[in-house]
């Protein structure tokens, strides 16, 4: 039996998901004083992210406990990157919002969630997870190094909502 159940979440289903990043945002401000997740990704933007892609919410129970997010197609602000990828042309699935309640963190649900992320992309084909994080959230980097990703690259992303940010790029060929 699953240890844990993934369920696809649909425009008009993303509060749940919504929650969970909110909780995170909190989170990683009170802890670590990172604030790129303060405010919240924004609700309408959410929905638009389930028509558009594929959000999951990952449930213990009844409990949604952690969501993610999958693409086809890169990040707008990838464009500014320049050959950083093993290769350039690879079939990869693109990786967004991975986050886990605070309370249950520590727990093994975010290398529960990454090993499901990659069955599902052996299983279609794809030949490499693409994916970024804050540069200062060291814990979280390590974490992922931890899962055999690896830093290819570095970029700036300023916005008004967030401020200056810069952050890492991960990748791990199938």
């Amino acid at each position: 039996m699953e240890r844990f159940e993934i369920k696809r979440v649909g425009p008009q289903e993303v509060e749940v998901v919504h929650d969970i990043l909110r909780q995170c945002g909190e989170d990683m401000k009170e802890r670590f004083g990172l604030m790129h997740w303060i405010p919240p990704y924004p609700l309408h933007l959410l929905r638009q992210s389930a028509q558009e892609k594929r959000v999951y919410a990952v449930y213990d129970t009844e409990q949604a406990i952690a969501t993610f997010t999958l693409g086809d197609q890169a990040p707008s602000y990838y464009a500014q990157l320049d050959n950083i990828w093993e290769s350039e042309q690879a079939r990869a699935l693109y990786l967004n919002r991975l986050a886990v309640l605070p309370r249950v963190q520590g727990q093994g649900i975010g290398s529960w969630c990454l090993e499901h992320i990659e069955q599902l992309a052996s299983e279609e084909q794809y030949e490499a997870i693409r994916f970024d994080a804050c540069a200062r959230h060291v814990k979280l980097l390590e974490f992922y190094q931890k899962a055999s990703y690896h830093q290819k690259g570095f970029f700036v992303i300023s916005t008004p909502a967030r401020g200056e940010n810069e952050i890492v790029c991960f990748e791990k060929v199938l």
